[in-house]
């Protein structure tokens, strides 16, 4: 199996410094803090701080965060005294069952978000996407098509009963089950960047694999972040543009990190719930809106579409763009991201 060693789809780009102006300001340094334990990827977060003390202070309490949320998200592995999504998915089959609040938090929000996602994601499509993990795991040969068929037949999320009052989940379909990877890293990103812009470090950007949100602008003179888009296949970094934001995510969906090869050919981990194979419509898209979960969510079902379809999708939400990368290597983008764009003549300032 052909692993891609690189971060998913968005680096930060590395921007000098200029001076900063003020007294009041003279003091404010930049910090960061990288880690790895949370969501199976490479998390850096920095920030401007007037010490290093407040810096470790208000970041620990943030990586904290996303080590708790990614207990409770994750769907393979237990932990001692936490229903978390793994647990749900074990035993909700049997009858309700306990779920961590934040679950269930997460579960209502996608109730509310999915419907509108063209039917291109689908969080009850796990039975279908355990399949594909364990085959490009394997990494070998394909699924069958009669079996994913077959696990196909028990993806309807209006099986998943929640009961807020108590606390419990239940799949009506006893061979249901939920898999919350194109969401659940996106939701927590955000949740943590609402909770460091009431911090002392208001000024900060969040970079998790593939899903970057930027908090007020830098303390070193910039009015915005640098957030470069990673060329496909990039060997050393190479990118494709860089993002000018403020206060906004950028969540980047491709199929050149998670897959494997048979046959000479390359299956991603993006599945499209009309085929239940990889989406072959383009190499990437790059979703910039505020909501991180949304973007997150957005990213993949975008992907999942037809350029033209993306598109007019797109173009219907309002605070949404988006930069595509086809298959011919084309690049297209929303007009709303020609002031945010370096290669249309924006820049930091």
């Amino acid at each position: 199996m052909k692993k891609a060693n690189k971060l998913l789809c968005l680096i930060l780009s590395v921007l000098l410094c200029m001076p900063l102006s003020g007294c009041a300001q003279s003091t404010v340094q930049k910090y960061s803090l990288t880690f790895f334990e949370a969501f199976d990827t490479i998390t850096t977060i920095m920030g401007y701080a007037d010490s290093q003390e407040t810096f470790d202070r208000v970041m620990g309490q943030a990586k904290d965060m996303f080590l708790h949320y990614h207990c409770i998200f994750d769907g393979y592995n237990d932990y001692d005294g936490v229903y978390n999504l793994h647990y749900v998915n074990e035993h909700a089959a049997s009858g309700p069952v306990k779920a961590e609040q934040e679950l269930i938090d997460l579960l209502l929000w996608v109730r509310s978000v999915q419907p509108g996602l063209n039917g291109r994601m689908n969080v009850a499509m796990g039975s279908v996407l355990s399949i594909w993990h364990d085959y490009r795991k394997e990494g070998s040969c394909l699924p069958d098509e009669a079996e994913l068929k077959s696990a196909n037949a028990h993806v309807n999320f209006d099986d998943v009963v929640i009961d807020e009052a108590a606390g419990t989940v239940f799949f009506a379909d006893p061979e249901l089950r939920l898999d919350l990877g194109a969401v659940a890293k996106g939701y927590t990103v955000e949740i943590v960047a609402q909770w460091l812009l009431t911090s002392d470090i208001p000024s900060f950007i969040i970079s998790a694999g593939g899903n970057v949100r930027c908090g007020e602008n830098p303390l070193d003179g910039r009015a915005r972040w640098g957030v470069s888009i990673q060329m496909p296949d990039a060997q050393n970094g190479e990118y494709l543009d860089v993002l000018y934001l403020k206060n906004t995510s950028v969540v980047t969906s491709g199929d050149y990190q998670r897959y494997y090869t048979v046959d000479g050919a390359r299956y991603h981990h993006l599945i499209d719930p009309d085929t239940l194979y990889p989406g072959r419509y383009m190499r990437a898209v790059t979703i910039v809106t505020e909501d991180s979960g949304y973007a997150d969510a957005l990213s993949t079902s975008v992907f999942l579409m037809p350029y033209e379809e993306g598109r007019q999708f797109v173009e219907s939400l309002e605070g949404v763009e988006a930069y595509w990368v086809l298959n011919d290597g084309t690049v297209l983008f929303t007009d709303g991201l020609k002031n945010a764009l370096y290669s249309q003549g924006a820049s930091s300032r």
